[in-house]
């Protein structure tokens, strides 16, 4: 389609479209309604692909930049970065849904258009009024703060001057340097920046650090609640405690953030675990398998404790010294709960094991098991005291009936004939 320009009456009716539209540029660039209005049209409707890229040319524009830049009849004659500024304002009627959905996707579909030939109209004095609002709100925190940063800032000051996404674009700073111009600390800066990692690692957000630049579009931003979680008190992923949940996520194929998640809040998991079955099944599953990690542990430790010290303990309670060969076979055992992969099963069984060591040590040797068992004896008998001393006798008056009579009556019986047994000891044992 070849166009030779002498008058308006000769261009085509995209071209009008287009001439309209760089003449409210240049008409109303200060309260750009109409130009909003055309530019959306244009847009949405590819015009700007449609028209001839300049006099006695039939190819169409291929390139937005060079439509923007291209002389009127055919451009809007102005360089990419003042239009990018005076999409900067706002739509006389905005405040209509429609009308701000329009201008929201003309501006988005605008922007990304530039930005893939390097041009986000953003500047060192962007940079600069952008850093000074950062810091007015830098107090009050937010994910638009922690966005900000990982837009501007890199933890690499070297390779912040080279990695530059598209020619044109502004390089990312150091956060020492976004630091400086902000005037708070480097330390701060990298706490917003880890917890939007941290926040991409976890799902959170969808845009890692990476693939954020100066001047990028917003990004949908997480709920306030869920700030906490993620910045500050939440670098607990240092501590012994987080590190041993992080390991653990790892181990299951699972985030270890997820995990850190729910460790910060407890009030959360209550909630699930009451209004959800699969949920409730999970922490039980969970809380059995705790149970039985920590028997293991326990009884791995009682083990190593037996045949590194020879010492032990009866059933009945009585300190005992376990003999060379017993204590050998003990150490025997060690070897069974020293093994990472020996399983809570195997850790019982070798328990069980050095279990039955010191009753056959206790049943080996007869003084031991006089004691033994005169030490259980005292052991249940003083039981029995204590609780018939417990008993008020108003209450047992007030409540007392025919077989609790007979129950007490029983126990006195038995309680004599038991003093009958052992007061006279050698007499007995000789009949």
């Amino acid at each position: 389609m070849t166009v030779r320009v002498e008058s308006n009456s000769y261009l085509t009716e995209d071209q009008q479209r287009v001439y309209q539209l760089r003449s409210s540029l240049e008409r109303n660039g200060g309260t750009p309604g109409g130009f909003l209005d055309l530019l959306a049209t244009v847009v949405s409707e590819g015009t700007w692909r449609q028209v001839p890229s300049g006099v006695n040319a039939d190819e169409p524009f291929t390139s937005f930049k060079d439509f923007i830049e291209a002389k009127p009849p055919f451009g809007l004659g102005h360089k990419p970065e003042y239009v990018l500024k005076v999409l900067q304002v706002p739509h006389p009627n905005e405040g209509v849904p429609e009308i701000r959905e329009r201008m929201d996707a003309m501006r988005a579909e605008v922007r990304r258009m530039l930005a893939e030939e390097g041009i986000t109209g953003y500047s060192e004095e962007q940079r600069d009024r952008d850093i000074t609002a950062w810091a007015a709100l830098d107090r009050s925190g937010g994910w638009w703060l922690a966005f900000f940063v990982a837009c501007q800032v890199t933890k690499n000051a070297d390779s912040s001057r080279r990695a530059v996404n598209k020619p044109g674009d502004l390089p990312k700073i150091s956060a020492a340097e976004f630091a400086r111009r902000s005037g708070t600390s480097p330390k701060r800066v990298l706490r917003y920046l880890q917890a939007w990692e941290a926040a991409q690692d976890a799902g959170v957000v969808k845009v890692a650090a990476a693939d954020l630049r100066p001047g990028n579009e917003p990004v949908e931003l997480p709920g306030d609640d869920l700030w906490g979680q993620f910045y500050g008190p939440r670098s607990g992923t240092t501590s012994e405690r987080g590190a041993l949940i992080a390991a653990a996520a790892e181990e299951a194929g699972i985030r270890p953030t997820k995990a850190l998640e729910v460790k910060e809040n407890p009030t959360a998991l209550k909630v699930a675990i009451i209004a959800d079955e699969r949920t409730a099944e999970a922490a039980r599953e969970a809380l059995e398998a705790r149970a039985a990690e920590a028997r293991k542990i326990e009884r791995a430790r009682y083990i190593r404790q037996v045949a590194e010290e020879g010492k032990a303990k009866t059933p009945a309670g009585l300190p005992l010294d376990l003999p060379a060969q017993a204590k050998q076979k003990a150490a025997a055992y060690v070897a069974v709960v020293d093994d990472q992969k020996a399983t809570p099963e195997a850790v019982a069984e070798a328990y069980e094991a050095v279990q039955s060591l010191i009753v056959e040590t206790v049943a080996s040797d007869p003084e031991i098991t006089a004691r033994e068992r005169r030490t259980r004896f005292t052991k249940t008998l003083t039981s029995t005291v204590r609780s018939i001393e417990s008993i008020d006798p108003n209450d047992l008056v007030a409540v007392a009936d025919d077989d609790l009579r007979a129950s007490i009556i029983a126990a006195q019986k038995r309680i004599n004939e038991l003093a009958e047994l052992i007061s006279l000891p050698t007499a007995r044992h000789d009949a």
